[in-house]
């Protein structure tokens, strides 16, 4: 091979590679961008979750005030009932010692008009405490007692009007904070390679919560002995997709929509299963499934993550499972902040039962192919009518409707594993990628 030759060749392996490391500086410079928006989403994410976790504690400490309230009002009620039978048990006393002792009048009732009516109402005075003192000494017990509930009475609604303030500037910034995301999201997710970018990102997330979730399981079985089962060895049943499991709770927004036969998928209907949703178990006790012939209760206090889609995206949300509501009651779902009319959607496949009730509003009630049971509430309004749904319809919009008119317009979700109790839904929503 000539010199010529030569230099020729490797003009052209020089050019070659020239032109190849562009290509993958650029590649590796699009993954980089790719990865950094997603984790400015995700941070994005966590900073409108804690917006929303900051607003339903300053919602839970005023149900907790106002309950407190209610309590010193019926309080104040009762001592001031027992304060006025107390002054009339005096008066009386009074009237019956003062009269038989020959008296025309009570100055301390009428007024003292003249100078005899000063020793008259000595006299009266002395009469009362030496013949009266018990039921003196109740009436000052009892009007020490009113004045002093009435005084927390006081302090408890300026408590109240203090932490209102503080409510409706936590609702306004969660609300800015979920605007924020969703403009930050729309502009972000358009690109693919930013959506891979993060969805990475989700699935490493829900294995971490699969292994908590592991872990949790498997302390609570240590925990309790039998016979509760011990989920991470145990089989569970699901129950027919077609008999509805029971609804035993203390939240008063599921309470009201319990359900009735004429609300689940008639017997002869096939429930589509979940083509996403597991029936069975990942990273632990995920789901229920497997076989047998008696269903076996599930421990819900800990360590349950189920396999759903995201109820409603572009929302903010916190762990306020069991945090304090009006009338005593106890949370047992999670709220999801959202603009009103943003579409929720079905977590699986399944048999959807919308329902209005007083609390909840406008509900949806889903029993899944996967046996488990979704409910949703303060829907603005539904799509379409009670149905068989399968996973990613649209099934309603976000609302405030029920006791949210109180609120900001939000979505409250549960979910209850067999169609039973509800658990706590945060680690599962959270896994979804919501």
């Amino acid at each position: 091979m000539t010199g010529r030759r030569i230099a020729a060749l490797l003009a052209i392996v020089v050019t070659s590679v020239a032109s190849i490391v562009p290509v993958a500086a650029m590649a590796q410079t699009d993954e980089a961008a790719a990865e950094r928006a997603a984790r400015e989403i995700q941070e994005a994410r966590n900073q409108a979750n804690e917006a929303a976790e900051a607003f339903f504690q300053a919602e839970s400490d005023l149900d907790v005030l106002q309950d407190e309230v209610g309590g010193l009002e019926r309080e104040t009620d009762q001592l001031q009932a027992s304060v006025d039978r107390l002054r009339r048990d005096v008066e009386s006393v009074a009237v019956s010692r003062f009269i038989s002792s020959g008296a025309s009048g009570i100055p301390l009732l009428t007024g003292i008009q003249a100078p005899q009516d000063q020793v008259q109402a000595e006299v009266f005075v002395d009469v009362l405490t030496n013949s009266g003192a018990d039921v003196l000494d109740a009436y000052d017990i009892a009007q020490k007692q009113l004045v002093t509930s009435q005084s927390e009475l006081a302090d408890r609604k300026r408590d109240i009007e203090a932490q209102q303030a503080v409510f409706v500037a936590l609702q306004e910034q969660a609300e800015d904070e979920v605007a924020r995301l969703r403009a930050f999201e729309e502009e972000r997710l358009q690109d693919e390679a930013v959506q891979r970018a993060l969805a990475a990102r989700i699935a490493a997330d829900r294995v971490q919560l699969e292994e908590q979730a592991r872990r949790e399981a498997e302390a609570a079985a240590r925990a309790i002995p039998d016979p509760v089962v011990d989920l991470s060895t145990t089989t569970l049943v699901a129950p027919s997709p077609t008999v509805p499991g029971a609804l035993a709770t203390n939240d008063a927004e599921v309470r009201d929509v319990t359900t009735t036969p004429a609300e689940t998928a008639p017997s002869t209907t096939e429930v589509p299963t979940n083509d996403g949703a597991s029936g069975g178990t990942s990273g632990g006790r995920t789901g229920v499934g497997g076989s047998g012939s008696n269903a076996r209760p599930i421990d819900t206090g800990a360590g349950y993550l189920d396999n759903i889609i995201c109820p409603m995206p572009g929302s903010a949300f916190a762990d306020t499972w069991g945090a304090p509501r009006s009338g005593g009651r106890s949370h047992q779902g999670v709220d999801m902040i959202a603009p009103r009319g943003i579409p929720i959607y079905a977590v699986t496949s399944g048999f959807a039962t919308f329902k209005t009730n007083r609390l909840g509003g406008n509900a949806v009630s889903l029993l899944g192919g996967n046996g488990n049971r979704y409910y949703y509430a303060h829907l603005d309004s539904y799509v379409g009518e009670s149905r068989i749904v399968f996973q990613g319809d649209v099934i309603g919009y976000n609302g405030d409707t029920g006791n949210a008119r109180f609120s900001t317009p939000h979505l409250h979700f549960e979910i209850r594993p067999g169609g039973g109790l509800p658990t706590n839904p945060y680690p599962t929503v959270r896994a979804a990628g919501c």
